[in-house]
C-alpha cells in the first residue's frame, strides 16, 4: 500500500512538471478572453479549474469620480462564471450557422446548480479576436429541455451545444452585462412585487373609503415606497418605464392622500407600476418573443 502511494505521488509530480500543448492553448485562450473584457471589470482567474470555472468576473459600472476628478467605477455586486474551451483550429460555423461544441454532460449538470450566470466561452487561439459565448443555464432551459427533454437520463456522456454566431464577445459586452444583472433583477423584482402589492391595495382601499388615513398609515406607505426607491437594478433595467422619478412621484402622491383632493386623483403611472409588479409571470416567454423578432436569442 505504501509503495502504491509513493508511485501515485511520483507520477503526479512528473505530470505537474510537464507543460503540454493543451496547457499552452488553455492559457492562451484564457488570456485572450481576459484581454477582451472591459478593463474596469474585475476578472479573477482560478488556480483550480477541476470544476470547470476558469474565470469569475465582477462587474463595476461607470459614473463615479475619484478625489482627483478622474473616472471611477462602482461595485454592482453582479458576477458571472466563465468556462473557457480553447482550440488551435479556426472556429467555423456549421451549415446551420452556429458554432458547435461537444460538451461533457457532467459539466452541464454542474452548471445547472448555479443561480449565478455561467458562460461557456469558445476560443480559437489562431483567431483570438473571434471569441464566442453561450449562457449555459438559459440554453439548457430554452433549447435542450425542449428539444431533448430526457437528455439528463440519456446514456451519452456528451452533448453538442450550438452557440449563436451573434454571440461574439467583441459585440456582446452589453449582453453579458445584462445577463449578469439578471439574478439581482429578479430578486429586486420579487421584492418590488410584494412592496407595490401592499401599497396598491392600501391606496385602493383608502380611495374607496375602506381604510383609515392617518399619520402612521401615510408614514408606512412612504417607508415602503422609499424601500422600492432603493432597488437600483430594477429601476434602471426594467422595460415598464418605471424609474426612480416614478417612485418619487408616487411618494408625493402618498403624502397627498391625507386630503380629499389627493384621494380623488389617480396614482401616477398606475398601469406601469402594476405591469412591472406582475412582470415576473411569463417573463422568459415575453423576453424570447422580443428577441426572436430581432433574430436574437436570450442565451
Amino acid at each position: 500500500m505504501h509503495r502504491s502511494l509513493l508511485a501515485c505521488h511520483s507520477g503526479a509530480a512528473l505530470a505537474s512538471s510537464m507543460r503540454t500543448q493543451t496547457h499552452i492553448v488553455d492559457s492562451r485562450a484564457v488570456k485572450a478572453v481576459m484581454a477582451h473584457l472591459p478593463h474596469h471589470w474585475v476578472v479573477r482567474e482560478l488556480t483550480e479549474r477541476d470544476y470547470g470555472i476558469d474565470l469569475i468576473v465582477e462587474i463595476f459600472a461607470p459614473g463615479l469620480k475619484d478625489a482627483k476628478g478622474k473616472d471611477a467605477f462602482a461595485a454592482t455586486g453582479s458576477v458571472f462564471h466563465i468556462q473557457i474551451k480553447g482550440t488551435e483550429e479556426a472556429l467555423k460555423p456549421v451549415r446551420a450557422g452556429t458554432i458547435n461544441y461537444c460538451i461533457d454532460k457532467n459539466s452541464l449538470s454542474y452548471v445547472e446548480k448555479f443561480s449565478i450566470p455561467f458562460f461557456l466561452f469558445r476560443v480559437s487561439v489562431a483567431e483570438p479576436q473571434k471569441i464566442y459565448f453561450l449562457w449555459i443555464q438559459r440554453y439548457i432551459k430554452d433549447v435542450m429541455d425542449r428539444e431533448t427533454p430526457m437528455w439528463r437520463e440519456d446514456k451519452q456522456k456528451s452533448i453538442i451545444v450550438r452557440i449563436p454566431p451573434e454571440n461574439k464577445l467583441s459585440d456582446g459586452i452589453d449582453k453579458l452585462e445584462g445577463i449578469a444583472f439578471r439574478p439581482k433583477y429578479l430578486e429586486e423584482l420579487a421584492e418590488f412585487s410584494e412592496i407595490y402589492g401592499d401599497i396598491g391595495n392600501t391606496i385602493g382601499a383608502i380611495r374607496a373609503g375602506m381604510h383609515d388615513v392617518n399619520e402612521d398609515v401615510i408614514s408606512n406607505l412612504k417607508n415602503r415606497a422609499n424601500r422600492a426607491r432603493r432597488l437600483d437594478v430594477l429601476l434602471t433595467r426594467n422595460e415598464c418605464c418605471i424609474n426612480r422619478q416614478s417612485v418619487d412621484a408616487l411618494i408625493q402622491y402618498i403624502i397627498g392622500l391625507d386630503t380629499p383632493e389627493g384621494r380623488g386623483t389617480q396614482p401616477p403611472e398606475e398601469h406601469n407600476f402594476e405591469m412591472l409588479a406582475q412582470s415576473m409571470t411569463g417573463m422568459n416567454m415575453v423576453e424570447n418573443s422580443v428577441l426572436e423578432n430581432d433574430a436574437l436569442s436570450a442565451y
